[in-house]
């Protein structure tokens, strides 16, 4: 009998953690005010893999039962030259961040929900960002993509990342 409450509630003595919100390679209070404190983060490599072994690392943070709000955050190595974007974006290209440091942002509608895709590159490495949400009003959201971006960076490493621009 104790052995089948104690199945039942759980063993009191086992901590349980959840990743924290953005996975530790972004600001929490950033993914938060986005998607609140109950969303659900899982992670994808890691920031150490990616300056090692040049293996990508990500994020995807989404909300239980409302699938359309989310962030999403992929970082890889490509020292290469970034081509354009060529793919369509249903209500157009927007650029976030200053002329100093700028990076391009997709805002798209998909299914009657919005949608900013923002890429960002931190010599050597291009940072994605896609935040969803439940209507289109996303002012901002490019401008928080890039901010989460340069965070992360910072914790790659990036000398470019240091500068306030």
């Amino acid at each position: 009998m104790l052995l089948l409450l104690v199945a039942l509630t759980g063993c009191p003595h086992r901590a349980t953690t959840a990743t924290p919100a953005g996975c530790g390679i972004v600001p929490s209070r950033d993914v938060v005010g986005l998607l609140g404190r109950h969303a659900r983060s899982t992670p994808t490599g890691s920031l150490a893999a990616l300056r090692k072994d040049h293996r990508p690392a990500g994020c995807r943070v989404t909300v239980t039962g409302h699938p359309e709000r989310y962030v999403t955050v992929r970082a890889t190595y490509h020292p290469a030259p970034l081509p354009v974007p060529a793919h369509a974006c249903s209500e157009g290209w927007v650029f976030a961040g200053t002329p100093a440091k700028s990076a391009p942002a997709c805002q798209d509608t998909v299914d009657g929900h919005g949608r900013t895709r923002l890429i960002a590159r931190w010599q050597p490495y291009v940072v994605r960002i896609t935040i969803g949400r439940t209507g289109r009003d996303w002012a901002g959201d490019p401008e928080i993509a890039l901010s989460m971006s340069r965070a992360l960076a910072r914790m790659l490493h990036v000398t470019e990342a240091r500068g306030e621009s």
